[in-house]
């Protein structure tokens, strides 16, 4: 909207603004990722980009929340808030692009339908009371990030004024305060996902420094915003309330008063007096701050106008805001709290002249922006993507370094060997510098294809990209076609060295050995956690994760069944700590723990 009745579309500032914002999401995946590749090495493009858009997006989610309280204390931050719609549709997006990426990392390629998976693999671990206790360290974190996307989707789509204009500014409102619903929920995303996986105490710390930063900005605008409601009771006159002094309200501005319990604003046009609602019908900003410019009332969040005597926005536009009757009794202004019918005119109260207005600056996005203003603005361009660089490289640099893993993916070799089923899935390899033991995976989150079924002890070929991880190595049979099965073993080719251990007792973390030796990385924790229940569910084989003081990267057992049988276990307790015991053996150079108990751990 304008004086001049032109469509206001793409002007300067939006331009500068949107510039701004590609600044600051550049400076934020730029630091993260090269911190990320200088001190993680070992990171895959996956996890790179799961990190990137979900530190971005909560950045700038944190940002937003902040513009509105800031432009409350200080009007300088009002410029930020003209165009913040399109700092939510990119927050949006960021969030959009990290939950679509981690629904196919961690739920795709699966024996169920990803989003079933994303909401269901967990089970009991909805349930807040388990067995006589209080289950929360496990209840899962990506329903919290879901429900947070729902609202984020909502508020992008209804963010264009055509919404505003079919529901309502009330409505409208209400339902865009629902990010402050979605921002709790992010905390709770946060919470229960990576600050259970990451060491540094510096992430607890960012997320009680950015929620306290959010809600402190918000309680001392709200502070300001009472302090300025406080009055001494009102002096009563036939219905008028006393609203404020005359001399306090400068030519060409409003002043935000209160009376009746409402929050009303006090114009001076041409050494006239008139009261309107402080409302206005665009998003609710408050016209009492605004100016008078070309004789309509400018409204200081995005210009929207409205004529002083009438409320009526100047035509062709429709919308009206209430007017209120006053009168002037020496120098105080009174207003009575009732209001005229819509859109009736008044000739407004005659005033003493008023001193000149303080701070001449005032701010509309369609106009040239003030000379300080604009210095202050374009500090805030260079100051906010540099702060933003620093801080997300620290963030990056935090983070738990990433393991040794490697997956040749799309490199594909042959492979021959003596097959084996059991006790688990694997190929036994013969060459001039020894025997190897291969486990076997298919391609996605599934065991060895059926093709092996009924060959075991037999020579075959195949087709395969390797795994390896800490002296373990898993081929991925993703060619299942160019399987041969070709003879009978011969007795010096299958025999494979066991070596018994004896009966052990070990306390670890379930993987599935697939990702935890380098499809995923990394491949363990509370994050994995939903990619591991995939795995295990395809009949990818289960490892026991143990860590001690000794060895913090941890050895990986395998784990089977007893005397040859399946070994029978709740898939749901992927990484989860657990108890096992069993007869532990060294399979050539494969540790092979055959289950005799396995149960959740106290400390699990």
């Amino acid at each position: 909207m304008s004086v001049g009745y032109a469509s206001v579309q793409w002007n300067p500032h939006k331009k500068r603004y949107d510039l701004m914002l590609l600044g600051v999401i550049f400076a934020a995946v730029g630091a993260l990722t090269a911190v990320s590749l200088i001190s993680h090495p070992g990171i895959t493009a996956e996890m790179l980009i799961l990190r990137a858009t979900a530190v971005s997006a909560f950045l700038l989610l944190h940002i937003i929340l902040a513009i509105g309280p800031l432009a409350r204390l200080d009007r300088r931050f009002l410029p930020l808030l003209y165009n913040r719609r399109h700092l939510g549709v990119t927050m949006f997006l960021l969030a959009l692009v990290h939950g679509a990426f981690a629904l196919v990392q961690f739920h795709a390629l699966g024996d169920r339908n990803p989003l079933v998976s994303a909401l269901s693999a967990y089970g009991d671990d909805y349930r807040l009371f388990r067995d006589g206790a209080l289950n929360l360290a496990h209840f899962p974190f990506e329903v919290f990030g879901i429900l947070a996307l729902v609202i984020f989707f909502l508020m992008a789509a209804t963010s264009h004024d055509f919404w505003l204009r079919n529901l309502g500014a009330s409505l409208w409102k209400t339902l865009h305060l629902m990010v402050l619903v979605a921002y709790g929920l992010l905390v709770l995303h946060v919470t229960y996902g990576v600050l259970q996986t990451e060491t540094s105490p510096l992430y607890p710390l960012f997320l009680v420094i950015g929620a306290a930063a959010v809600l402190g900005l918000h309680l001392a605008a709200g502070w300001k915003e009472t302090k300025r409601d406080r009055r001494l009771e009102n002096m009563s006159k036939e219905g008028f309330e006393v609203a404020c002094r005359a001399d306090e309200v400068a030519e060409g501005r409003g002043k935000t008063v209160r009376v009746g319990g409402q929050r009303l604003a006090v114009f001076r046009h041409e050494d006239k007096l008139y009261a309107l609602s402080n409302v206005c019908r665009h998003q609710g900003g408050p016209l009492g701050e605004g100016k008078i410019i070309d004789g309509c009332i400018t409204c200081p969040w995005h210009g929207w106008q409205y004529q002083p005597h009438d409320g009526k926005s100047p035509p062709p536009f429709t919308e009206v805001v209430p007017t209120y009757p006053l009168l002037l009794d020496g120098e105080d202004v009174y207003v009575k709290p009732q209001p005229r019918e819509l859109g009736e005119s008044s000739e407004g109260i005659p005033a003493p002249p008023a001193a000149k207005p303080v701070g001449e600056e005032f701010y509309v996005g369609y106009l040239l922006a003030p000379r300080g203003i604009g210095r202050f603005l374009r500090r805030v361009a260079v100051i906010l993507p540099l702060s933003v660089a620093v801080f997300v490289a620290v963030v990056a640099w935090a983070q738990n370094r990433i393991d040794s893993g490697v997956y040749e993916y799309g490199v594909v070799n042959t492979f021959e060997g003596v097959l084996y089923e059991t006790p688990v899935p694997m190929l036994h390899m013969v060459s001039s510098g020894g025997a190897s033991n291969l486990l076997l995976s298919g391609f996605g989150k599934f065991g060895p294809p059926e093709v092996i079924q009924g060959h075991h002890g037999t020579w075959v070929s195949f087709d395969g990209s390797l795994i390896y991880r800490q002296g373990l190595t898993m081929i991925e049979m993703n060619a299942p076609e160019s399987f041969r099965a070709h003879r009978a073993a011969k007795p010096e080719e299958a025999r494979m060295p066991l070596e018994p251990v004896g009966k052990v007792s070990l306390t670890g973390e379930i993987v599935d050995t697939k990702c935890f030796l380098g499809v995923m990385r990394p491949g363990s924790g509370k994050i994995h956690r939903a990619c591991a229940i995939r795995c295990l569910s395809g009949g990818v084989p289960p490892g026991l994760l143990v860590r001690t003081e000794g060895d913090p990267a941890g050895t990986v057992y395998l784990l089977a069944g007893s005397a040859g049988k399946p070994l029978e276990f709740e898939v749901q307790w992927a990484g989860r700590s657990v108890d096992v015991e069993g007869e532990l053996s060294i399979l050539g150079e494969v540790p092979l723990l055959e289950v005799e108990s396995l149960k959740l751990s106290p400390k699990g």
